[in-house]
């Protein structure tokens, strides 16, 4: 089921559809979370009218800031105690100020945003029974996905993992999404999806797997990989000093990260061709001293703009503002220890160093650090990644023309608030 919400001029949600309530649970007090001298800490947003609860992954295109809320759903949609099914999805202004909602059914694990088709994609369910979501603020169009072959489904060939699907990174009109939860060892690490409209599928083919070779960042020795916890992912900028354009996959439980360059599909190869297939690439990470995981990662594009954390915990989202440098990295701590026997610790969004992995706390005191989302100073476009050449994984056939501002997509009819909603990763349960 999909409800949809608008906002009146006095800030009054009004449901045009049908919803459980939710279980209204007073955010924790905190003291303001503090970063490094020069820069500087508000609160976006803090807990949405109507109780949603749970924010974990954030999003833009066109400007807009998007936050999914779990509402305490299931990692494969079961209900929560209160009889919850639906996750929200919130659009805010750069300024805070909410614009319109939509809840989906499932837990809500990863958000991306597609510049060329101004639309945020949301997948739902990362540990089975998983499928997807679009939605195109500027109309109001909300379509459901199903997954084609099921990644749980042991018919599903090369894509079988037997779990869900997580964290979206749009590049170049590509779509990918982590291979979340797998229980089989040599499942693909993440998908790459080609989206039908006019059948709503979502067609999934592999990339590498959960057990390939790579490199080892500091060494340069020859590993295998042992992925157990696909998570969030991210397209490296080419600011960065190491690893531009190429695609970022957070293993969160096994305290890495794995850099792919060369995937390559349709003609195309993810941060350059390579000869025999992608060329992958572990950094381990350390946190003083010992092993560490991380939630997500981003980069600063470019010099200034604004670094957003979502606070699971404390239900805000926080904008930290300062004078970034392009091609810095940050990383929502985690995990600190050995990843058999880790100690849990979120209260940190960490530098990371990409020449040795190791992380420096840079902004303290959350409750939970989760999702993460830079955006540079004026934002007025584009979406998650470095833009888009092309849609060819968004079908044809949808009933839209136009200008977008009316259409069809599962019941929903556009023009929701009279603004045009200008519209990030993924994480582990």
């Amino acid at each position: 089921m999909i409800t949809r919400h608008t906002l009146t001029k006095t800030g009054v949600a009004t449901a045009l559809g049908l919803a459980a309530p939710f279980a209204v649970a007073a955010p924790q007090a905190i003291a303001q979370p503090v970063a490094q001298p020069g820069f500087t800490v508000t609160q976006l947003a803090g807990a949405p009218s109507g109780g949603a609860v749970g924010p974990d992954d954030i999003a833009q295109v066109d400007g807009n800031v998007f936050v999914g809320y779990q509402n305490r759903v299931g990692t494969k949609g079961e209900p929560s105690t209160t009889g919850q099914t639906s996750s929200t999805v919130v659009e805010y202004s750069q300024s805070g100020s909410e614009i319109q909602r939509w809840n989906l059914t499932g837990k809500v694990d990863g958000l991306g945003g597609d510049p060329k088709t101004h639309q945020l994609i949301a997948t739902v369910d990362e540990d089975g029974n998983t499928s997807l979501y679009t939605i195109r603020p500027r109309n109001n169009q909300v379509q459901h996905f199903t997954y084609s072959p099921e990644p749980d489904a042991n018919t599903s060939g090369g894509v079988y993992t037997g779990g869900g699907t997580d964290a979206v990174t749009v590049q170049d009109g590509r779509i990918l999404i982590s291979a979340s939860n797998p229980s089989a060892a040599n499942g693909t690490a993440a998908f790459v999806a080609q989206l039908d409209r006019r059948t709503g599928v979502a067609h999934l083919s592999p990339t590498f797997a959960d057990n390939a070779t790579a490199t080892d960042a500091v060494s340069g020795d020859g590993v295998t990989l042992r992925l157990t916890d696909p998570d969030s992912n991210a397209t490296v900028p080419e600011s960065s000093p190491r690893f531009g354009g190429q695609l970022a996959l957070v293993s969160q439980a096994d305290q890495e990260i794995i850099f792919a360059r060369g995937l390559s599909w349709g003609g195309h190869g993810w941060g350059g061709d390579t000869a025999g297939g992608p060329q992958l690439t572990r950094l381990n990470l350390m946190h003083g001293g010992t092993t560490a995981g991380i939630d997500d990662v981003r980069w600063a594009a470019g010099n200034g703009g604004t670094l957003y954390v979502v606070d699971n915990q404390s239900n805000a989202v926080y904008a930290i503002t300062g004078p970034f440098q392009a091609g810095q990295a940050f990383a929502g701590l985690d995990t600190v220890g050995p990843a058999a026997n880790p100690t849990t610790n979120t209260t940190e969004v960490d530098t990371l160093d990409l020449s040795t992995g190791n992380l420096t706390p840079f902004a303290t005191g959350f409750l939970a650090a989760k999702g993460l989302l830079w955006m540079p100073t004026g934002q007025q476009g584009g979406g998650d990644g470095d833009g888009g050449k092309g849609d060819h994984h968004d079908g044809s056939g949808d009933g839209q023309g136009g200008n977008g501002r009316s259409g069809k997509g599962d019941g929903q009819t556009g023009n929701s608030t009279g603004q045009y909603g200008n519209v990030r990763h993924g994480r582990r349960h």
